[in-house]
């Protein structure tokens, strides 16, 4: 028996990661669907990974970075504004 006590869960995300997203998953024979099911699954039965909200090793010495620069009153490689830093990760 199938069953009828379920929620539906909508997301938007970039067309490009959904078809890449599609892709990888189908080689494994999943839907997004059913990933989805199982992240969330997971989630409420054991939380959360315990290094989920931890940056990586590149972005804290990134951050590093930057109280250092800060500190010292100088300027980081790329440029001091909201749009050099854009550009920087294009």
């Amino acid at each position: 028996m199938q069953n009828t006590d379920t929620d539906r869960v909508n997301s938007r995300i970039d067309s490009t990661i959904k078809l890449k997203a599609q892709a990888e998953l189908k080689k494994n024979g999943l839907t997004i669907s059913e990933y989805i099911r199982i992240i969330l699954t997971g989630v409420a039965e054991h939380g959360l990974p315990e290094n989920f909200a931890m940056p990586s090793t590149d972005v804290n010495q990134s951050i590093l970075e930057m109280v250092d620069a800060k500190v010292q009153h100088q300027s980081l490689p790329g440029g001091n504004s909201q749009e050099a830093f854009e550009r920087t990760l294009k």
